[in-house]
C-alpha cells in the first residue's frame, strides 16, 4: 500500500504545472508560461495603466526551438491569428512571429521579457498598487474641481463608498486573500483601476437630474430606468461582479405617489420579488430604494439577493439610447 502510494505522489508531482513568470520593463508587460508536459498556456498582461486587466492569452507546445503558440479562440476552427514562436533561456524569453509572412498583425506580445523572481513580482505589484492608488487620489482631486455641486456630491459619498466596495470586490470576484503573494496585490490594483477609470469620467453636464436614463457604477452594476405615462417608475437593475456567479437581476414598477422630490434631490422606494421567487404568490421581500441627484444615482437593497451580487452603490447617469430605425 506504501509503494502504490509513492508512485501515486510520484505521478501527480510529474504532472504539475511549472508557472514561470516573466515582466518587460519598458514596455510595461508581463508574461506568464505554465507548462504541463509539452502544453503550454502563454498569458500576456499589459501594464501600460497601473492595475490594467488587458491581456491577451494564447496556448501551444515545446518544441526543439522553444515555444510555438498561437491565440487561444473561444471554438475549435476560429481562426487563431499568426502563429509565435518564442526562445527560451535561464534569464528570458523573446517572442517572434514564426513566418517572415504573418497573415495577421502582431498583438502587442512580440519582444524580450526578463524572467522574475516571486520577491521581484511582490515588489513590482505592491508598486502598481501604490500607482494605481495616486491615479484615484487624482481622479477624486478633478471631479471635485468640476462640474456643478450636485455632481461633486458624488464625490465625496464615493470616497466614503470606496473602502466597502473595495472589500466587497476582493472579497466575492478577486481571490486570493494572502497579502503576501503578488496576486492578491495586482487584484488590488485592478479593483482601484475600476475605481479610477469611473471617478476619471465626468456627468454629461446636459443632464436634468430627472429619473430617465441608464446608470453604471463602474464595477459591472447597472440600472436602466424609464418614466411611464402614469408617472411609475419601471427599474431594471443588475450586475455581474467578476463573473456570472456572482450576478444577479431584478426589476419593478415603483408607483408616482412612491416618487418624492425636495429641491434637486428625488427619492423612490419600491418592493420586489427575489429572482429565485418571481412567482405571482411569493412575497415581495426586498425592498429597493433610490435617490437621484446632480448626475449619480444611489441604490440601496434591503436583503440583498444574493450576497456576493450586491446591488448597492453609487452609480453615473448617461442618456437613453437613441432608437436606431
Amino acid at each position: 500500500m506504501r509503494t502504490i502510494l509513492i508512485l501515486l505522489l510520484a505521478s501527480l508531482s510529474l504532472h504539475a504545472a511549472e508557472v514561470v513568470h516573466y515582466h518587460d520593463e519598458v514596455g510595461r508587460r508581463f508574461l506568464t508560461l505554465t507548462t504541463n508536459g509539452k502544453r503550454v498556456e502563454v498569458r500576456v498582461r499589459f501594464a501600460y495603466d497601473p492595475g490594467s486587466m488587458g491581456v491577451w492569452d494564447g496556448n501551444g507546445e515545446k518544441r526543439d526551438i522553444g515555444l510555438v503558440f498561437a491565440a487561444t479562440v473561444p471554438e475549435e476552427g476560429m481562426d487563431r491569428g499568426p502563429f509565435f514562436a518564442a526562445k527560451l533561456s535561464d534569464t528570458k524569453v523573446v517572442i517572434d512571429f514564426r513566418s517572415e509572412k504573418p497573415d495577421q498583425p502582431d498583438p502587442g506580445i512580440r519582444g524580450e521579457f526578463r524572467k522574475i523572481s516571486e520577491e521581484k513580482r511582490l515588489q513590482l505589484a505592491k508598486k502598481e498598487f501604490k500607482a494605481a492608488e495616486d491615479r484615484l487620489d487624482l481622479a477624486w482631486k478633478n471631479a471635485s474641481r468640476e462640474g456643478s455641486p450636485a455632481d461633486k456630491a458624488i464625490v465625496s459619498d464615493w470616497k466614503s463608498w470606496w473602502p466597502k466596495l473595495r472589500e466587497s470586490w476582493l472579497k466575492v470576484a478577486a481571490q486570493p486573500a494572502d497579502d503576501k503573494t503578488a496576486d492578491h496585490w495586482l487584484k488590488k490594483s485592478q479593483a482601484t483601476m475600476l475605481a479610477y477609470a469611473f471617478n476619471e469620467q465626468r456627468v454629461d453636464p446636459k443632464h436634468s437630474g430627472g429619473w430617465d436614463g441608464e446608470y453604471d457604477d463602474g464595477f459591472g452594476g447597472h440600472v436602466s430606468i424609464r418614466v411611464a405615462k402614469d408617472g411609475r417608475l419601471r427599474v431594471t437593475m443588475n450586475c455581474t461582479r467578476g463573473s456570472e456567479a456572482q450576478g444577479t437581476d431584478l426589476s419593478l414598477d415603483i408607483p408616482a405617489d412612491a416618487l418624492k422630490q425636495e429641491g434637486s434631490e428625488r427619492t423612490a422606494s419600491g418592493f420586489t420579488r427575489p429572482p429565485a421567487m418571481e412567482t405571482p404568490d411569493a412575497p415581495k421581500s426586498l425592498r429597493v430604494m433610490l435617490r437621484r441627484k446632480g448626475g449619480g444615482l444611489w441604490v440601496e437593497v434591503i436583503r440583498q439577493p444574493n450576497a456576493s451580487a450586491w446591488l448597492d452603490g453609487i452609480y453615473r447617469w448617461y442618456p437613453v439610447p437613441e432608437a436606431v430605425e
